[in-house]
């Protein structure tokens, strides 16, 4: 069944890292593509790929295993749901992720990490999270739904509000941690790795002539766009986020001062995006 991640791999440059990390996104994306024809179609009208994984890695920034995922919409047939509600729908499902792991296995048997996917089934209401244009998506089934052009302004006003919504995050946080330790400190990163990833493009967003242009662009060059804006310390600490992220992507996130550093930085992102919307 292969070897394993190799978490403690830190004889590794971060060109090596990101390299491996690529071919294993890419064997996953092989996977998903085949299982979804094979055990899902059925259900199934469309299935896209979106986020870090389609754009080019220059960085560490633009990719940390497991912190990053592969971000698969689905739109089922009907709007039902993925698989039926039932016992059987629960262990077909559960076998699916077997399935996807021996055949990621076969591909990359001396893989750095398994990439973490994130399922996300569309309803009516998702149509913003549709793209514009296949361009900005990988297909990984069926025939890929476009929006109609959203008007630049809708936008803005869209990731404004994202960001005015971090401030009540930001206030349940230290009373979210406090009871957290060894393993309980992923689950507080898995809380906060879905948000802070968009929010500084969000922040860029307000001041940015095309924001839709931004969110075509990998992160070292939203890191670029932030410094060139004078955003200065969110673009030290969105770096220094995911820099961590690969320290405790290496420790097998079970180091817990790597961990709290990690969520510090996370915090750190988040408020200086909560801040920038404020107008500070």
């Amino acid at each position: 069944m292969g070897t394993g991640p190799r978490y403690y791999a830190t004889n590794m440059s971060a060109e090596e890292n990101l390299r491996e990390a690529r071919r294993d996104v890419d064997a996953a994306i092989t996977v998903w593509r085949n299982v979804i024809e094979e055990r899902l179609s059925d259900r199934i009208e469309c299935a896209i790929l979106k986020g870090s994984a389609t754009k080019p890695w220059e960085t560490p920034a633009d990719y940390v295993p497991v912190i990053s995922d592969l971000d698969i919409h689905i739109g089922t047939k009907g709007g039902q749901p993925l698989f039926p509600q039932t016992r059987e729908g629960f262990l077909h499902s559960l076998d699916t992720t077997r399935v996807i792991e021996e055949r990621f296995l076969e591909l990359r048997p001396h893989h750095l990490h398994i990439p973490r996917p994130q399922v996300v089934v569309m309803k009516e209401d998702h149509g913003d999270w549709l793209p514009e244009t296949t361009d900005e998506v990988v297909t990984l089934y069926g025939e890929t739904p476009l929006k109609p052009p959203e008007p630049v302004e809708h936008l803005r006003a869209r990731d404004l509000a994202e960001l005015q919504s971090l401030g009540p995050l930001l206030d349940r946080l230290p009373e979210q941690v406090i009871d957290r330790i060894d393993l309980e400190y992923y689950r507080v990163l898995r809380m906060l790795c879905y948000v802070v990833s968009p929010s500084p493009v969000r922040a860029l967003s307000q001041r940015h002539p095309d924001p839709k242009h931004l969110w075509t662009l990998n992160r070292t060059r939203v890191i670029q766009l932030l410094e060139k804006n004078g955003y200065n310390e969110l673009a030290h600490s969105y770096r220094d986020y995911y820099a961590a992220g690969w320290k405790a992507f290496h420790g097998g996130f079970r180091d817990n001062e790597a961990m709290r550093h990690l969520i510090k930085l996370a915090y750190l992102v988040l408020e200086g995006c909560y801040l920038a919307a404020q107008g500070g």
